[in-house]
């Protein structure tokens, strides 16, 4: 059986919109959603990738204003689908900040949480800050001391690992240095869960203002790696299959060589995809946004 991705909608985090996309002028806020992915098909069970924020006051301690909408949230989501915490086999973890890893204590232990070794290192090392809520990450020790509750990787050193058939993790080498994409077979190629290498697609990708240089994307300004590093983990992810999927904007079809050719309409991967128009201007050299609706932002 194929595996097919859901898209679950956590909620919606409002931000700065300059640290989220380099080089963007500060006072300006923008609404981001913050997304889980359900896989199912998988013979070991569904599969939750990331838990979202625990409620809109942890984000608030980190100076962002987060809010619930109407059929919104984790519970509310998987309930929709027939689904409990309890059904959840695995939850994968990209990384470990505030708004990726706060519900997992509503998951029993029979759940078994992937974490990154490094990522686990730097949210209870203090190495990580406010966006490591204590909270959270109390929860991640305690279940080091639970049998099966926790599966630790070292990506660092063994580079990539399959974890169930057809499923496999990597370092994704930017945003946090501890940070995971997840890479799928689907049956129609494979999609690449990056982590928040990726927050905005349309500005970072498809139209990088001041952008010189052929298909150079912009990075945000909120990694813990160099530059140099950051810009190679958003390559690396355009380059790894046929589906890109964010965890802070909607999901994007992606054409060989690493160009976004449009954007997931609904809620599944593979799904409905609204193309976007004129990709190789403005993927090319940092043209201008497309005039047309279709290569617009609707989150």
């Amino acid at each position: 059986m194929a595996l097919r991705i859901e898209i679950l909608k956590l909620g919606s985090v409002e931000a700065d919109s300059s640290p989220l996309i380099d080089y963007r002028k500060s006072g300006a806020s923008v609404v981001r959603p913050t997304l889980a992915y359900l896989i199912l098909g998988a013979a070991e069970g569904p599969i939750l990738v990331d838990t979202g924020f625990r409620d809109p006051q942890a984000m608030e301690s980190t100076g962002l204003r987060a809010e619930v909408g109407q059929g919104e949230g984790l519970e509310q989501e998987l309930a929709r689908r027939g689904l409990r915490p309890s059904d959840i086999r695995y939850i994968f973890h990209t990384h470990l900040h505030v708004s990726h890893a706060g519900k997992d204590d509503i998951f029993p232990a029979s759940t078994t949480v992937v974490i990154n070794r490094r990522e686990l290192e730097i949210g209870c090392g203090g190495l990580g800050g406010p966006s490591y809520p204590a909270r959270d990450m109390k929860h991640l020790l305690d279940r080091l001391h639970m049998p099966n509750a926790a599966w630790l990787l070292d990506l660092h050193y063994s580079g990539p690992v399959e974890l169930v058939p057809g499923i496999a993790a990597e370092l994704t080498g930017g945003h946090t240095e501890g940070s995971m994409n997840l890479l799928m077979e689907t049956d129609d190629g494979i999609a690449c869960i990056c982590s928040d290498v990726v927050y905005d697609i349309q500005a970072q990708i498809v139209a990088p203002s001041s952008q010189l240089n052929h298909r150079e994307p912009l990075i945000s300004g909120t990694s813990a790696v160099s530059r140099a590093r950051e810009i190679a983990a958003v390559k690396k992810a355009l380059q790894s299959g046929s589906w890109l999927l964010p965890m802070h904007d909607a999901p994007a079809r992606i054409a060989p060589g690493g160009v976004v050719t449009g954007r997931v309409a609904g809620i599944h991967v593979p799904g409905p995809v609204t193309p976007i128009e004129n990709v190789a201007v403005t993927q090319r050299a940092g043209g201008g946004v497309p005039s047309t609706s279709s290569g617009k932002d609707s989150d």
